[in-house]
């Protein structure tokens, strides 16, 4: 091999090593899968990738843990949602249509949104629980800080372990928000999400 053919060769080779490692990063990973699941009405397999705009429905007897980026998912039986990315696989919102949906969330720059009919979470970097049906909305931010966004009403919710609150739809269409007991997740499942993208929840540390 000549001088000009070693430098062309050792300058390709970076970058043929660094494109895998990259794939991997910007790709979702499905960790558990019950039941039926579809990705925009096809069923997924534990191979399935999940990208922005998927609309996500678990059967009623299902179940699907996931992560996306820094952020871990569990979705319950039931459950429909739809998730927006941007570019980096940052998770910029995510809608629940019905259902519950158990997520932890990496630290991020801008706010993350959960919406649902009756509420909107916002989040940068935090642990929360959310169960969506057309008229109520349970939500428990499960630690680290949340904006719990009702009309115009706008809370921040703060918690190191747990500070739940239900909202309804009342007379006339206004929403109630109020305190509420903590209902149908526990620390162990928050400790399952947290060492698939390599944390421990808060009050672990």
């Amino acid at each position: 091999m000549n001088r000009r053919q070693f430098i062309v060769s050792t300058s390709i080779l970076p970058i043929t090593m660094v494109v895998p490692i990259q794939a991997r990063a910007a790709s979702s990973l499905i960790h558990q899968l019950k039941g039926t699941v579809n990705i925009n009405q096809r069923p997924i397999t534990v191979a399935s990738h999940i990208q922005s705009g998927d609309k996500i429905v678990v059967s009623q007897d299902g179940q699907l843990v996931f992560c996306i980026g820094e952020d871990a998912f569990l979705l319950r039986g039931g459950s429909e949602v739809q998730i927006k990315t941007d570019n980096n696989l940052l998770v910029t919102s995510l809608r629940l249509i019905t259902g519950a949906l158990l997520g932890v969330f990496g630290k991020r720059n801008s706010t993350t949104f959960i919406h649902t009919s009756t509420a909107t979470i916002g989040i940068r970097g935090t642990a929360v629980y959310v169960a969506a049906s057309p008229h109520e909305c349970y939500t428990c931010t499960c630690y680290g800080r949340t904006d719990l966004i009702v009309g115009k009403q706008k809370k921040e919710v703060i918690a190191t372990h747990h500070n739940p609150h239900l909202v309804s739809s009342v007379k006339k269409g206004m929403p109630s928000m109020k305190i509420h007991d903590m209902i149908n997740h526990n620390d162990d499942e928050l400790r399952m999400l947290e060492s698939l993208v390599g944390r421990k929840p808060i009050f672990d540390v």
